[in-house]
């Protein structure tokens, strides 16, 4: 009779098994992980989405008028939200509605910036402190005379109002208006209706006005304002030769700006455009309330405000020297970009008193236009 053997693993093969399995675990452990957090970073995202929709509800269903851009959410907010909420954040929404977040979510660094669409995780943040102080462009408010156009930039973006109203800076040009120029802040409020869709932006956020005239020039050869400010000879100059001889530092922080203009008699609606830089309307210096002489033929008043220096300034149609610009050092007149609505020749202009008038669009009178930084 033949004598069975065993048929077990030998000593050998035994070691064999446990170094594969330990390979195969050495392989797939990782992997696995890898999976666990990346899921775990996607929650994460998701509730980051989650508190920037609860911030820009909140702020949509304010209700009071005086509640205006920037909001500024934290922690201690109550923001109407479900899911997973963050053990500590910031969510700012500046006065376009543009939102940034830093926020500590499940053990990640949630990120969104002012300047970017989507929400992400930033890995290199390992603590919540040092997670939520890291937002904001890092930049600090000296002053706007001697603060470079970035940092101003940068500034305003998290805080419009960060510079006084009435702030003056100096601007050299190059090319045809060669010279050097003084700019102040014009405005560094954005108030409710400016969020509404048909609103022009030309007196929202931060603006920038020139103190005086840079030059004096036609609004058209020909005395017509069909069209509008859009369709002006002065337009190209404006738009053209001014801003491309503007520092190189200054026009790449300036805002395209959407411009609401008035008509004349040969057109029947408002004239919308985007602009580097653009005229005042009428509102923006003189307003509404308060005045006297009223202006009735700019039939875009509705659609814009009075500007914060001149409102500071309590410029009104019967208190108006806070209009006054200068050239070459005397006051002198200087165009709007409103065209009177009764007749198809006139422009809005500012007479050398701060006053308002109408005339000719073949008119030579000077040019100080207004711009948006941010």
């Amino acid at each position: 009779m033949k004598e069975k053997r065993y048929q077990g693993f030998t000593l050998i093969e035994l070691l064999a098994v446990i170094v594969i399995l330990a390979v195969i675990a050495l392989i797939a452990t990782p992997l696995i992980m890898n999976v666990i957090n990346d899921a775990k970073k996607s929650a994460a995202r998701d509730a980051g989405y989650s508190v920037i929709k609860a911030g820009e509800l909140a702020a949509a269903t304010s209700g009071i008028e005086s509640v205006n851009p920037p909001y500024h959410y934290d922690q201690n907010s109550n923001l109407p939200m479900k899911g997973t909420k963050p053990t500590k954040f910031t969510l700012d929404i500046n006065e376009e509605m543009h939102t940034q977040l830093r926020a500590w979510i499940n053990g990640y660094c949630v990120v969104k910036e002012y300047d970017k669409e989507e929400v992400t995780v930033d890995e290199s943040k390992k603590t919540e402190a040092d997670c939520v102080t890291g937002g904001g462009s890092g930049a600090t408010p000296g002053d706007f005379e001697t603060d470079s156009w970035d940092t101003i930039a940068k500034v305003v973006k998290d805080d419009p109002s960060a510079y006084p109203v009435g702030s003056e800076k100096e601007v050299t040009l190059t090319g045809p208006y060669a010279g050097t120029y003084t700019v102040r802040v014009a405005n560094n409020t954005t108030p409710s209706e400016c969020r509404e869709s048909d609103f022009s932006q030309t007196s929202c956020g931060f603006v920038l006005e020139f103190v005086d005239i840079i030059t004096k020039q036609q609004i058209n050869t020909t005395s017509t304002n069909k069209g509008g400010w859009p369709a002006s000879a002065m337009y190209d100059i404006v738009n053209t030769d001014i801003y491309n001889g503007l520092p190189s530092d200054l026009k790449k922080v300036i805002k395209d700006t959407k411009v609401v203009s008035s008509h004349g008699s040969g057109d029947t609606t408002n004239i919308t455009s985007t602009d580097h830089l653009y005229l005042l309307a009428t509102k923006e210096i003189w307003g509404k309330e308060g005045t006297t002489n009223e202006i009735n033929n700019d039939s875009s008043d509705n659609q814009t405000r009075q500007l914060d220096y001149y409102k500071s300034k309590g410029v009104t149609t019967s208190n108006y020297s806070g209009a006054i610009k200068r050239y070459n050092g005397l006051a002198d007149e200087w165009w709007m970009r409103s065209a009177d609505s009764i007749n198809s020749y006139d422009f809005y202009d500012v007479d050398a008193y701060g006053d308002w008038g109408s005339n000719y669009a073949d008119i030579t009178y000077g040019v100080a236009p207004a711009f948006r930084i941010g």
